[in-house]
């Protein structure tokens, strides 16, 4: 594909960022790529430019762009502010610039009764666009090479032991990165305005998405119930004892809020239905 647009994208050197700057090269566009420092492993073809949410943005910025994909953000609660007012700068920039189009990378977890830290800053991050004109794209847990995702990977690698809250019996939606990149390829090529969640149309049980994921990967794997209010405990104790489990509070809020939810009217205006988590997983080996 030829194409005259030019797509900015913060958060270039992040898990999708660097997937959306590589792959929207590919595709013919002209691709700038917001980031902290200048990586050591460039993407071919993408003209960095420095740029990070706590500190005042180049008036020069958004130069040439047309397009603005917003992925960056920083981690833990202690960030919220950083992260808004950051969002706040860019988008007011790209407006300033005459940019037509701002899409944001948000989250499944972000909902008004979010639990999680991450779920509620997204959230709010998300009233910054203007559903009018700008596009928000909530993924369910991206399958790829990177984010949570490689953690859990790492985890069964490293540890081969997965504790199931409650059974593991919480409904997961999740994605493949490719259908990410495919989602939001179309959101740009039919001007589609409005929040998208994107994922798999099904959920699976958390317990079998550990147990496929482990056979994906050859390697066995133990798991055992245990209940919220005892794994509480228990990332409290190792976390005073400054032992590194490798599960996180926030990583436990998170489980805990997982729900099902009702998209597809979403992906109908989209036009495609994305792989399920076992197509996913078969897509990575």
């Amino acid at each position: 594909m030829n194409t005259n647009e030019t797509i900015a994208i913060s958060g270039a050197t992040g898990f999708i960022g660097s997937q959306l700057c590589a792959h929207f090269i590919q595709q013919g566009y002209h691709v700038i790529g917001f980031c902290r420092n200048i990586p050591a492993q460039r993407v071919q073809g993408v003209e960095y430019r420095i740029s990070s949410l706590e500190k005042p943005l180049d008036k020069n910025l958004f130069n040439d762009a047309t397009i603005f994909i917003h992925c960056a953000y920083l981690k833990g609660e202690e960030a919220k502010n950083i992260n808004i007012e950051g969002t706040k700068k860019l988008l007011q920039a790209s407006r300033n610039a005459g940019v037509k189009k701002n899409i944001f990378f948000s989250s499944m977890s972000a909902h008004a009764d979010a639990l999680s830290a991450y779920g509620q800053q997204k959230f709010l991050l998300e009233k910054e666009f203007n559903a009018k004109d700008d596009a928000i794209i909530r993924p369910g847990l991206v399958i790829g090479n990177g984010g949570l995702f490689l953690e859990m990977v790492k985890h069964i690698k490293s540890k081969g032991i997965v504790p199931l809250i409650d059974g593991g019996k919480q409904p997961l939606y999740t994605v493949h990165s490719l259908d990410i990149m495919k989602a939001i390829e179309i959101i740009i090529t039919k001007n589609l305005n409005g929040t998208f969640t994107v994922a798999e149309t099904e959920p699976v049980l958390y317990c079998d998405f550990y147990k496929e994921l482990a056979k994906a990967l050859n390697k066995k794997v133990l798991t055992f119930n245990i209940s919220y209010p005892l794994m509480e405990i228990i990332l409290s104790l190792t976390k005073l004892l400054g032992i590194n489990t490798g599960v996180g509070k926030e990583s436990l809020v998170g489980l805990k809020a997982l729900r099902r939810v009702e998209f597809s009217d979403d992906l109908k205006k989209l036009g495609f239905i994305p792989h399920d988590y076992k197509a996913s997983l078969k897509l990575l080996s």
